[in-house]
């Protein structure tokens, strides 16, 4: 391997390569290092009983029509010049935020939730339509200011309705706060728009459409990535970062790096401590495939965001799992209808090619397709770090059981319908899943509360992108990796 970059990018999941690819573009000498055996991140896929697993992806939010102008996924496919069409996007049919005697649907289209908020809520309406036009004007992309701005208290400004405020925020919460119950107003705005001003969608395959793509497109460009290629340090010169110590005793060189890993653990990297409690935020997630499908069930809906109270309760547990909230996704509910009432996402359910048999890893593996009609649920909730932490091996495995078991039946009591018997499949992820995975200290999926929207960090020449740089989702991911690509390493 060559000993001295222009840029080193640490962490392959998707802002590191939206920078990688950006990079690579421009002609940059760049490298790519990734400590696991395959890409994503927290969006990444794996296989298991020759049945194709998601990690993260319910959704991909900030779904527009090709041709858009001016939207966050047309801008990523402008950047990185990957064809709208290459992300083979199936949209949601609806999707709903459910609480106790009252819900509220929504889909792509905008319109249709606020009338949805005129039925239920007929005397917030106008307050609703004011908040929209504070966010459509909330400068939420750009590069400076940091400090916390409420979003509770910003809504308080436009909705007197208390449980109106509670199921806006519910999704947004879960899709993306790292705050205790509170999310800041940039954040709210950015999440916004993205689930309820444009939408969800998923790739026909799931997230492995993407991985490939970005790998493909990074290669392509001339960029070097290395898999299973730690990073035990980041070597200092004074201010600056001259280049990575690998876990293997390998040291590489670079004139800038880009770090996707996280403040607290890049700081870490770099031998600094941070001060104050990290995020103590975290989800367990459960994957079951059933042999069924959402039409004998009666499960329309494609994500329910549900809680079982009218106050929201979004903050650490010290419980395994915290069943009083949570987020329910059908991605077989993904698509139009076939003519035959079947789902065009859901048949036939994605089974793996003998070249993915052969290495599960390969983002560039295609699926095949199997004719048996399957149905998948996930379950995702807050979750106690420290209560999983100090399980002996046993108990842990004991646990998973247990709390799958746990959510499922949770489930089905909120969906409600006819549930499936058949299991073919099933795992389940715990915030030490996350932690091992992700490197992100507590399994703190959404990272620091602080965030460092110009990826500056006290270094000359080493910056964040990623989570806690501020952009969120699949395409804030890769927005953020471009973004800060352009702005650093290729201003001028």
């Amino acid at each position: 391997m060559n000993t001295h970059w222009d840029v080193i990018v640490i962490g392959a999941g998707m802002s590191g390569l939206g920078a990688g690819i950006r990079l690579a573009m421009a002609g940059r000498k760049v490298l790519l290092l990734e400590k696991h055996y395959s890409v994503g991140g927290l969006n990444g896929f794996y296989v298991r009983d020759k049945i194709l697993y998601d990690v993260g992806l319910h959704a991909m939010t900030n779904f527009v029509p090709a041709g858009s102008r001016g939207h966050p996924l047309t801008k990523l496919c402008r950047q990185l010049r990957i064809p709208y069409e290459a992300f083979k996007l199936e949209q949601q049919r609806q999707s709903r935020i459910q609480f106790p005697n009252i819900a509220l649907t929504f889909n792509n289209h905008f319109p249709f939730l606020v009338e949805n908020i005129r039925q239920h809520f007929p005397k917030q309406i106008n307050g609703f339509l004011k908040l929209d036009a504070a966010v459509e004007s909330t400068p939420d992309t750009a590069l400076d200011g940091s400090d916390f701005i409420s979003a509770r208290e910003q809504l308080r400004s436009y909705l007197n309705d208390q449980l109106l405020t509670e199921m806006l925020l519910l999704p947004l919460l879960y899709y993306g706060s790292a705050h205790t119950n509170d999310l800041d107003w940039r954040q709210f705005a950015i999440l916004y728009k993205a689930i309820y001003k444009e939408g969800f969608a998923r790739p026909k395959f799931g997230v492995r459409t993407i991985c490939r793509l970005l790998v493909d497109r990074y290669r392509t460009c001339g960029g070097v990535l290395k898999l299973k290629t730690a990073v035990r340090s980041i070597l200092l010169n004074g201010s600056r970062a001259v280049g990575v110590e690998l876990a293997s005793g390998e040291t590489l060189y670079a004139t800038q790096l880009l770090s996707s890993v996280g403040y607290r653990e890049t700081q870490a990297l770099c031998g600094k401590a941070v001060e104050g409690e990290p995020s103590r935020l975290s989800f367990a997630e459960t994957i079951t495939t059933y042999e069924a499908t959402p039409e004998a069930c009666g499960w329309d809906d494609t994500i329910t965001f549900f809680n079982t109270s009218e106050r929201v309760t979004y903050e650490p547990t010290e419980e395994l799992i915290d069943l009083r909230s949570g987020v329910i996704c059908i991605p077989e509910n993904y698509g139009d209808r076939a003519s035959d009432g079947s789902s065009s996402a859901s048949v036939p359910a994605p089974t793996v090619s003998n070249k993915l048999q052969q290495n599960p890893t390969d983002p560039s593996s295609t699926p095949s397709q199997s004719t048996t009609q399957r149905l998948t649920l996930r379950t995702t909730h807050l979750a106690g770090y420290d209560a999983w932490k100090k399980l002996s091996p046993e108990a842990y495995r004991e646990q998973k059981k247990a709390c799958l078991n746990a959510s499922r039946a949770c489930a089905f009591n909120i969906l409600r319908g006819q549930s499936p018997q058949t299991v073919l499949a099933e795992d389940m992820f715990t915030p030490l899943t996350v932690e091992r995975f992700t490197g992100h200290i507590n399994g703190a999926i959404y990272g620091s509360t602080k965030k460092f929207r110009d990826g500056r960090i006290g270094y000359e020449n080493l910056f964040l992108c990623g989570t806690d740089q501020g952009f969120l989702g699949i395409v804030g991911a890769l927005l953020s990796g471009i973004s800060m690509a352009n702005y650093h390493c290729l201003k001028g």
